[in-house]
């Protein structure tokens, strides 16, 4: 174990959810950066018949007095994952929570970490995200920089600001959810920072190319098309006011013009697909919310 987190000046609680992950991958991913942790929740969505606690834990037996396995035995996705970490954080005196995906991998955490305690010393009431491999934004330069929107992943939120917002929104268990947490973020007055000499390697769905047109897409099933249509809209609807017309005109092209075209062009399971995506749009437009 890493000598160096006897340099840390506070308390990080870490939070991974998995679902049907590779055992072996999910083992190297938490491997990048558990040693520089306080505490690693495991938020288990998989099947109990899995059995991926005994898996993951016998390959990290040396440093399993350090993780907290919450097994679910469903889908129960990432915001009631947010909201039983942010409980465990106050009533064990954490003081910030780091999110991760099963896909994502550190090439430098301990760095990140000692990064944003820096920052967060000098009195910046900031949200942290890194900065993600194979995208193109934000740019790499300059180090620092201010984001409307983050990634659930690899992004390190001060328990103070989670508390002030009142967590997660559990009607957005999955898509959309950094999105929505990101801006009620801001309307609280708190900044996102992107530190972009912090570097995460993250996959995203399950990238496909068309042999044709050699389209890309993330290639997601009937259920998770739903959840991104109808979460999007709600996401949408909430924060109406606050989305800029460059961003709402995003979302509408991404998440619905976009995803029905790749579909149609590039996608197995159309039908299915097709129909749950407009199911999503209309429980989006139908539901009853509270801004």
């Amino acid at each position: 174990m890493s000598m160096e987190r006897k340099d840390y000046h506070t308390k990080l609680l870490g939070l991974l959810t998995l679902y049907n992950p590779d055992p072996k991958e999910a083992v190297a991913n938490i491997k990048s950066y558990l040693q520089d942790l306080d505490r690693l929740i495991v938020w288990d969505n998989s099947p109990l018949e899995a059995n991926l606690s005994e898996q993951v834990l016998t390959a990290l037996a040396g440093d399993a007095d350090k993780m907290v396995w919450q097994g679910t035995g469903k889908n129960r996705c990432i915001a009631p994952a947010i909201n039983h970490a942010w409980h465990y954080a106050q009533e064990h005196g954490f003081e910030m929570l780091l999110i991760m995906d099963q896909d994502s991998r550190w090439d430098d955490f301990a760095t990140y970490r000692r990064q944003i305690e820096d920052y967060w010393e000098k009195g910046n009431k900031w949200v942290f995200t890194p900065y993600f491999i194979g995208s193109n934004f934000p740019a790499k330069n300059p180090p620092l920089q201010f984001l409307r929107i983050f990634i659930n992943s690899g992004t390190v939120i001060p328990i103070e600001i989670l508390t002030a917002v009142g967590g997660a929104d559990e009607r957005m268990p999955l898509d959309a959810l950094d999105h929505d947490l990101a801006i009620r973020i801001q309307k609280k007055g708190y900044k996102i920072v992107c530190i972009t000499t912090s570097t995460l390697r993250h996959t995203i769905g399950m990238p496909t190319f068309s042999s044709v047109l050699h389209l890309k897409t993330s290639n997601y099933n009937a259920w998770r098309t739903y959840s991104i249509a109808r979460s999007h809209l709600i996401n949408y609807r909430k924060h109406r006011d606050w989305l800029t017309f460059s961003e709402k005109k995003r979302i509408i092209k991404e998440y619905y013009l976009r995803r029905l075209v790749l579909i149609v062009l590039n996608e197995d399971d159309k039908w299915n697909r097709i129909r749950m995506m407009f199911k999503g749009i209309w429980d989006g437009l139908t539901m009853k919310i509270e801004k």
